[in-house]
């Protein structure tokens, strides 16, 4: 027997408390048209896209309209542009652009730290490091690197938001090697590692994170870890993609392709790389294939 949608949501709007608003402003009847926005809204955060929003979905839909809430708070007024900058200078990034906040925005509420060599002439980009940062949530991981005087360019949070912290044209303190930093962009991924915290990404974030099993780093098997959310695999993809054609930055990988690599911790390599192949220390992002993602590019 057919559910019939429109009566769901209204049910589960009186039950649980949730608004037909949170999904198209403005809007107030439980109708096709609010089930059609649910059921994208779903597709774009990886969940059952079934146009329903039963209590998987609000967690989730109830946790961005939580944080949003305190956001409005702190007064912070997003720039609402799909654009990154280097030098003062716009790059356009392939992204919805409420999920593209920087440090232009008034009211940033991102802590940004001082740990960071600012350049006064425009500086040359040779790569891009890949790191996750053993946090749950890039505020979090934010509030770290400033308290530990170290810094990175991105933030990719657990929706796919990808945060600007830093001018491009900024050398960030973020690969533990100057030769690499002098030259890179790094961005750090949101994923607290350990699969002990999958309870607080289902109350928090309305789902748990996949499982990597077999990821490997400096050519060993990792222990089963969380992996990356798919929207946060599809941000740093577009955040290669903008950075190849805003940067110059080409489209290769290391050829060590799971361990360190001499030429990628040289500073001379120019392409994209995860933080172990220019760390001998750096496990992060053991089981991403960054060859993989620069070939998809590719072939776009």
């Amino acid at each position: 027997m057919a559910v019939d949608k429109e009566f769901y949501n209204e049910a589960s709007a009186a039950k649980l408390g949730w608004e037909p608003e949170w999904f198209i402003p403005g809007h107030k009847l439980f109708d096709k048209k609010l089930t059609s926005a649910i059921k994208k809204w779903q597709l774009e955060r990886g969940l059952t896209a079934d146009g329903m929003c039963g209590p998987g979905t609000f967690r989730h839909v109830n946790a961005e309209v939580e944080a949003q809430r305190e956001l409005d708070a702190l007064g912070w007024i997003t720039d609402s542009s799909d654009v990154i900058w280097w030098n003062g200078t716009p790059i356009k990034i392939d992204w919805p652009s409420e999920k593209v906040h920087t440090f232009k925005d008034q009211g940033f509420p991102y802590p940004v730290s001082k740990g960071v060599t600012k350049n006064s002439r425009k500086r040359t980009i040779r790569s891009f490091v890949t790191h996750w940062d053993v946090c749950l949530s890039s505020m979090s991981c934010a509030k770290v690197l400033a308290k530990r005087g170290i810094s990175v360019h991105f933030c990719i949070d657990n929706d796919g938001t990808i945060i600007q912290l830093h001018d491009l044209n900024d050398s960030c303190w973020h690969a533990g090697n100057r030769n690499v930093n002098k030259y890179s962009i790094g961005v750090e991924i949101a994923n607290a590692y350990y699969p002990k915290y999958q309870g607080w990404y289902k109350k928090n974030v309305g789902k748990e994170r996949p499982i990597m099993s077999g990821g490997l780093a400096q050519d060993k098997v990792l222990d089963d870890f969380t992996w990356f959310y798919p929207e946060q695999l599809a941000a740093l993809e577009a955040l290669y993609k903008a950075l190849h054609e805003g940067c110059g930055i080409p489209l290769e990988a290391p050829k060590n392709k799971w361990a360190y690599d001499a030429e990628a911790a040289s500073g001379k390599f120019k392409g994209f790389m995860n933080h172990f192949h220019c760390s001998r220390k750096k496990i992060d992002c053991g089981g991403l294939d960054i060859e993989e993602i620069v070939n998809k590019i590719k072939e776009l």
